[in-house]
């Protein structure tokens, strides 16, 4: 329920936040076909861009069963791409702007996986955590599920945060007389909407600000915005269909 509320609702929040341009585009069907009819049959390397992203897709599916390399398969597709001449150096090089973006997300998370080995961000999640002990359980609640996505705000993954953070908070919350399905749902709830709330959020950002088209500050904005609502749909619908269903 809450899930498909946040689908109905969040496209219009976000329309009225960031107007588009362009409100209506009647005849795009008619100029993408005859777009597509002037450019004509795919070419050799769009072939080969075509397979090879097949290939790799399918190698990242398998590589838990069969423990493959997930970097290898993406350095051997980007090989291929390169030795088959897809891609040239000019090619990355007119990319500047991307891979300048790719070099900090590298940054960020390698910076963000240090101090979760080094233990820093479970500390800082355990002592918020643990300051909470003893209140009412709804008020426990809302704070631990606030404060775990405000959290994000020092995570460049999505994964990382739930390693270290979702198992403090879940038993902190339990402690305080949170149902534990109700918790459980929350904080996974949380950890996929919570991704967006900054640029370095989530790797799949990257494609947005790759772009250029959304500003820095906007793209703060939107993030903020959208992890808001989320949050308060989940607490506000969420809550009582969890504790209905389960």
């Amino acid at each position: 329920m809450p899930c498909l509320l946040v689908i109905a609702l969040l496209p219009l929040l976000l329309y009225r936040l960031f107007p588009p341009g362009i409100t209506s585009t009647p005849d795009a069907p008619e100029h993408a076909r005859k777009e597509l009819q002037a450019m004509g049959p795919m070419s050799r390397h769009e072939w080969i861009t075509a397979i090879t992203f097949a290939i790799m897709v399918t190698g990242w599916i398998l590589a838990a069963p069969y423990k493959l390399n997930l970097t290898a398969i993406a350095l051997a597709g980007l090989a291929t791409l390169m030795i088959t001449g897809v891609l040239t150096m000019d090619d990355m090089s007119k990319q500047g702007g991307t891979l300048v973006t790719f070099i900090w997300l590298a940054v960020l998370f390698g910076m963000s996986g240090q101090l979760n080995e080094m233990g820093f961000m479970g500390y800082v999640g355990e002592r918020l955590a643990v300051g909470l002990e003893g209140l009412a359980w709804p008020v426990a609640y809302v704070a631990l599920l606030v404060i775990y996505v405000l959290l994000h705000f020092g995570f460049v993954s999505q994964n990382a945060q739930v390693l270290a953070l979702l198992g403090v908070f879940l038993d902190v919350g339990v402690k305080s007389g949170v149902p534990v399905a109700l918790m459980a749902y929350a904080l996974l709830f949380a950890s996929s909407y919570f991704s967006v709330i900054t640029p370095q959020g989530g790797s799949q950002n990257i494609i947005f600000v790759a772009s250029g088209y959304l500003k820095q500050s906007e793209l703060y904005r939107l993030g903020l915005a959208t992890t808001g609502f989320c949050t308060l749909v989940f607490l506000v619908i969420g809550t009582p269909w969890i504790l209905w269903v389960g």
